[in-house]
């Protein structure tokens, strides 16, 4: 099928949302005749007509912000409102000459952003979308005064879902949004549009594939490894977690690793000394990617109790490693980790919040036959549902589904 793909800051040679949305390009592009319509940041462009040679490229150029901004740049994402009219009537130009299949916007992943290809007359997808997360109730006053001035703009973005007529329209005329986990649908509410599916944002790779790791069922029954891998920033859960192992009964028949770094971080370690089990938590610091998985092979639960994660990499990576995890029973957790793979904790006060986590450890350790089927379930679920093999098939589907609807007319 010939598909126009639209991005925002799609460079694999970068982190998070650009890397992510360089993976959604080269896999669809394996099985579909792809354009690619690409924005770069000032600094990188080109980027994407070198990692992309084989496919038709048109790369725009971001707007330049001050090298301080560059944060605010990848969060409000300011060069997007000139370029929605500016694309807008790009594509009404481009879409007189060449004819596609299907419209497939995969970035920006936040839902805040309307598209300027909704309602041009070719079927449109949009997705994954994700984002407005809330922190739970119950956690808040966790993290009061810790997040950066311009995450208020949030506060804001609920209102346009009422006031927004430009927001409103654009998914009014998306024929299909892809929600990268449930709470989606939740927070673009009281925002109309015509149909949905889940899709995450994250696919395992063919890559990525591990065998099977039933070493895991010798390890060393007096000792389970736990292990965190992310950064470390309050929502993430590092306190808590070292709250919950200090706090479990079978606290001494366990290990935690910790890797990343991150704002958190001495907060933490001052947190374990106090709690009297800094010989039982090794902070690793920033590792290598091969230095993360051989970690990931050597343990035996990934435990990343974050409690407002919006989707979900992490835990794939985990799980491709024959993890069980220990996790948050909120946002995108509770999409990737079901009752068979790991222990979700309902958010609560964080004394509570810890006490739960603790007795998950416990449970754990106590029981390695349970161990054991959580791990083989995690390693089944991410080379299944979650591979880039499956997700290629759900999207040709949907492709080919919007395709043979008839073109609806162009809607002002």
């Amino acid at each position: 099928m010939k598909i126009l793909l639209m991005t925002w800051a799609c460079d694999m040679e970068d982190v998070s949302e650009p890397e992510i949305c360089s993976k959604w390009v080269r896999e669809i592009a394996k099985d579909h005749d792809v354009t690619l319509f690409a924005v770069s940041r000032p600094d990188r462009y080109g980027c994407v007509k070198e990692q992309f040679p084989d496919l038709n490229v048109i790369e725009w150029k971001d707007i330049w912000v001050p090298k301080g901004l560059e944060k605010f740049r990848s969060v409000a994402k300011p060069g997007y409102i000139p370029y929605y009219f500016k694309a807008r009537r790009f594509l009404r130009r481009l879409f007189k000459h060449q004819d596609f299949d299907v419209v497939h916007q995969i970035t920006p992943l936040a839902w805040r952003y309307p598209s300027p290809a909704a309602g041009l007359g070719v079927p449109f997808i949009r997705g994954p979308i994700e984002g407005g997360l809330d922190t739970p109730t119950p956690l808040k006053s966790a993290v009061a005064g810790n997040l950066p001035f311009y995450y208020k703009l949030r506060d804001f973005d609920k209102f346009r879902k009422s006031i927004d007529p430009i927001l409103k329209q654009s998914f009014l005329q998306t024929e299909m949004l892809l929600l990268a986990a449930p709470y989606v649908e939740e927070v673009i509410q009281p925002l109309k549009f015509q149909s949905s599916v889940l899709e995450s944002d994250h696919g395992l790779l063919d890559k990525q594939r591990h065998p099977y790791n039933d070493k895991k069922l010798q390890n060393n029954p007096d000792c389970v490894t736990f292990v965190y891998v992310g950064r470390i920033v309050r929502t993430k859960g590092l306190r808590d977690a070292i709250h919950g192992l200090a706090a479990a009964k079978m606290r001494q028949k366990a290990k935690l690793i910790v890797i990343g770094d991150g704002d958190d971080l001495e907060i933490c370690k001052q947190q374990a000394k106090d709690l009297n089990i800094e010989n039982l938590v090794d902070f690793k610091g920033w590792q290598t990617r091969d230095e993360v998985d051989h970690f990931y092979q050597s343990s035996d639960v990934f435990l990343f109790p974050s409690f407002r994660e919006p989707t979900g990499g992490v835990f794939l990576e985990a799980m491709s490693h024959s993890l069980a995890t220990i996790s948050c029973k909120y946002g995108g957790p509770e999409y990737f980790i079901d009752d068979e793979c790991g222990i979700l904790i309902p958010p609560q006060a964080p004394d509570q919040y810890a006490k739960a986590i603790g007795a998950a450890i416990d449970r754990l350790i106590a029981d390695p036959t349970l161990r054991a089927s959580m791990s083989k379930a995690a390693w089944k679920r991410a080379n299944t549902h979650f591979s880039w093999e499956e997700k290629r098939k759900r999207l040709a589907h949907l492709y080919s589904q919007l395709s043979d609807n008839t073109h609806k007319p162009e809607v002002t």
